[in-house]
């Protein structure tokens, strides 16, 4: 009698019965390191738009709010608004920013009310000041800080005067909406807001026959560079020059139906060449050209450049 021996089957050497547990433990690691790079990544682009957008996330401020009460209840303000938020990537620092518009009898209690120290945090101002002949000026001034070393106060700075220019410009300018600014380069600067732009530049000559006198009132060397900035007309004055190029300007206008005229300002040209650009009929260009050369303006020798009408 034969006798056959069995034996159980046992595993191959090579065969671990951990193993499909452990393939099956990494693809869950892989799975979730993907999912937490896509998140990353998509957390990181929503971070950039928010960044790219200056998104605004609100941080309200008991103590804000009471700043804005105290100032809506000042005498001569007609309306206030205010916004205090943080933006992306540090979600820190808060920015408070408010607006007021205000008389211009009101504009001087509104400053002194800026440099309050009720309200601790930087404020970015914006203004708007009507005035009794129907000027309107727009006033901004970056986050206030204090006027002095261990100072208590935190004041708008404008850059100038704001109340006495303000003041001159009620005079000079009636009817116009103005934003007085000091450039990067420190040059000052009166730009038109125009909801409508109007016909020509004539309405703009006041500002050019009273420069040295805005200069002054805005508490800056009347030997300063003034650029006005509108969409019919741009420019600089040099210092001595107004009343030269308050002459071709009214030469262009009234003889030569120039409606449009710039120089200087504007960044640099595209060719590096500085031009005088104009609009006028095609007739009038060579008296144009005339005109300029002989102005003894700084601009008398650039080259002319007309645009179409």
């Amino acid at each position: 009698m034969s006798t056959t021996l069995t034996t159980g089957a046992n595993p191959a050497p090579d065969q671990d019965p951990d193993r499909p547990r452990s393939k099956t433990a990494r693809r869950v690691w892989l799975s979730v390191l993907v999912l937490a790079i896509i998140g990353f990544l998509l957390g990181a682009l929503v971070l950039f738009a928010w960044m790219v957008n200056e998104t605004h996330f609100d941080r309200p401020s008991q103590e804000f709010d009471e700043f804005e009460a105290e100032v809506a209840s000042l005498p001569g303000v007609e309306s206030v608004e205010k916004e205090r938020w943080v933006e992306a990537p540090t979600f820190w620092s808060p920015t408070s920013w408010i607006f007021v518009t205000v008389d211009e009898a009101g504009l001087p209690g509104l400053l002194d009310a800026g440099c309050s120290p009720s309200y601790a945090d930087p404020v970015t101002w914006s203004i708007r000041v009507r005035t009794q002949s129907a000027a309107e000026v727009s006033l901004h001034a970056g986050p206030t800080a204090p006027a002095a070393a261990g100072a208590q106060e935190q004041c708008p700075d404008f850059g100038f005067d704001a109340v006495r220019l303000v003041d001159e410009l009620d005079i000079v300018a009636p009817g116009l909406a103005l934003q007085p600014s000091v450039w990067d380069n420190g040059r000052f600067a009166l730009v038109a807001l125009e909801d409508e732009v109007q016909a020509g530049f004539t309405h703009l000559l006041p500002l050019i026959a009273h420069a040295d006198d805005l200069l002054v009132a805005a508490g800056l060397d009347s030997k300063k560079e003034l650029e006005i900035n509108a969409a019919n007309l741009g420019l600089v004055l040099e210092p001595g020059e107004s009343d030269e190029y308050l002459a071709l300007l009214t030469e262009l206008a009234e003889d030569h139906a120039v409606s449009s005229y710039w120089a200087d300002g504007g960044g640099t040209p595209i060719d590096g060449v500085e031009k005088v650009q104009i609009v006028a009929p095609d007739q009038q260009r060579e008296a144009i050209e005339e005109a300029i050369r002989s102005s003894g303006l700084h601009i008398a020798d650039r080259p002319v450049r007309f645009l179409e009408q």
